[in-house]
C-alpha cells in the first residue's frame, strides 16, 4: 500500500468520530510523512524508519507542542495500519511523543509586530487589496481565529459604520469555536476598511458557496478553505518573502521552501494562521489595550489569554502596571 492510499484510508476512518477541521489537521501532518517516505510501500516501514522520521521532524525546528501533535497523529495512523495488518506490530511503540510539562504545553509560535508590519507593508506596496492582503489584515487587526475569518459573509461587513458581525451558522456550513458564545461585533479602522472596500470592488471573486451564501473571502471555487488560509500564512511569513533575507543562511535560489510555495511550510520561520492571532493579542496588550477589551474582541477568556496568548514577559507586565501608579 502506498503512503497516499494509507493516509486516505486512515482519514476516512477518522471522519466518523472527529470534526472535519480535526481531520484536515491530521491530513496536513501526515503529508509530511508522505513527502518523507516517498514512493515506497508503507509495509516496508521498520522501527528504524519510524525513529528516523521522528528525527526528521525534530530537525525542522518545530515547537515542542507542534512536534508532539505531529508525532501523536503519526502514532494514531500507525496504530490503525497495524489493526489492518498493513505494517508490523511494534512500530507504534517506537512512535512515542515527547511529554510536555508546565509552560512547554504552551505554543510559542508568534508573528511579532515587526514581522506583521513588514508583511502588510509589502502587501500594501505590491499586492494592494488582494485576497492575501485582506486576509492578513483581518487576522492581524481583529485577532480572529481562522474559522471566524472563513465564516464571514459579504453582508457581515458594514463599510459605512466600520465593523464586522461574526455569527455561528452550523446549519449553513460555518461554525465558531465557542459556538453562539463566539458571536460578536468587531470594530474596524479606517485603513482596514479602505483595503476591504477595494478588495470587494476590484479583487473579490463573485461566487457563492454550496449553501448559497456570499463569502467575504473567496477563491474561484467558493469560500476560502482552512488549507488555503494555512498556505497563505506559511508563504507570507517566510523571511525571504517579506524581508528578502534568510536568517537560516540558506541559498534562496536553492532552498525548496523559498523556490516552491507548496513547500513554504518547510521554512523554519514560517508559521500558520494562529500565530497571527497570538501576536496580535500580545501587540494589543503591549499597547495598553485593557485585558477585558482584548478578551471580548478576540473571544477568549482572560485566563486562557494569560496562559496561551499573552507573550509579554513578567517584567513588561510590571512596567506597564507601574505606569498606572501615578493615577492611584
Amino acid at each position: 500500500m502506498m503512503p497516499d492510499q494509507a493516509t486516505t484510508i486512515y482519514l476516512d476512518h477518522r471522519e466518523a468520530d472527529c470534526a472535519h477541521t480535526t481531520v484536515q489537521s491530521y491530513q496536513y501532518r501526515l503529508a509530511k510523512f508522505e513527502d518523507w517516505w516517498g514512493e515506497r510501500s508503507i509495509s516496508e516501514l521498520t522501527k528504524q524508519d519510524v525513529h528516523e522520521f521522528k528525527q526528521h521532524l525534530r530537525k525542522q525546528g518545530l515547537a515542542k507542542p507542534t512536534l508532539k501533535s505531529h508525532i501523536d497523529t503519526f502514532r494514531g495512523f500507525l496504530r490503525y495500519m497495524t489493526r489492518l495488518d498493513v505494517v508490523d506490530e511494534g512500530l507504534v511503540d517506537v512512535a512515542d511523543s515527547p511529554t510536555l510539562r508546565g509552560k512547554e504545553n504552551v505554543r510559542d509560535d508568534e508573528v511579532t509586530a515587526d514581522v506583521a508590519h513588514a508583511i502588510l507593508e509589502r502587501l500594501d506596496r505590491y499586492e494592494f487589496a488582494s485576497r492575501s492582503h485582506a486576509l492578513i489584515l483581518l487576522l492581524w487587526r481583529t485577532s480572529m481565529r481562522t474559522g471566524a475569518v472563513r465564516s464571514l459573509d459579504l453582508d457581515d461587513y458594514n463599510s459605512g459604520e466600520q465593523y464586522l458581525t461574526v455569527e455561528h451558522r452550523p446549519e449553513r456550513g460555518t461554525t465558531l469555536k465557542n459556538q453562539n458564545e463566539g458571536e460578536r461585533m468587531i470594530a474596524l479602522s479606517d485603513e482596514t476598511c479602505r483595503v476591504l472596500d477595494e478588495y470587494i470592488t476590484e479583487k473579490r471573486c463573485e461566487v457563492t458557496d454550496e449553501h448559497g451564501r456570499d463569502p467575504l473571502l473567496t477563491t474561484k471555487a467558493g469560500r476560502i478553505s482552512r488549507n488555503t488560509v494555512r498556505g497563505w500564512c506559511y508563504r507570507l511569513t517566510r523571511p525571504c518573502w517579506h524581508s528578502d533575507e534568510c536568517p537560516h543562511n540558506r541559498d534562496t535560489d536553492e532552498c525548496k521552501a523559498a523556490c516552491n510555495d507548496n513547500y513554504s511550510y518547510e521554512c523554519p520561520s514560517s508559521v500558520a494562521a494562529h500565530a497571527f492571532r497570538r501576536g496580535s493579542i500580545t501587540h494589543f496588550l503591549r499597547n495598553e489595550m485593557p485585558e477585558t477589551v482584548v478578551s471580548d474582541r478576540a473571544n477568549v477568556s482572560t485566563d486562557v489569554l494569560d496562559q496561551h496568548y499573552d507573550r509579554r514577559t513578567e517584567r513588561e507586565k510590571m512596567e506597564q502596571r507601574r505606569d498606572h501608579l501615578d493615577n492611584i
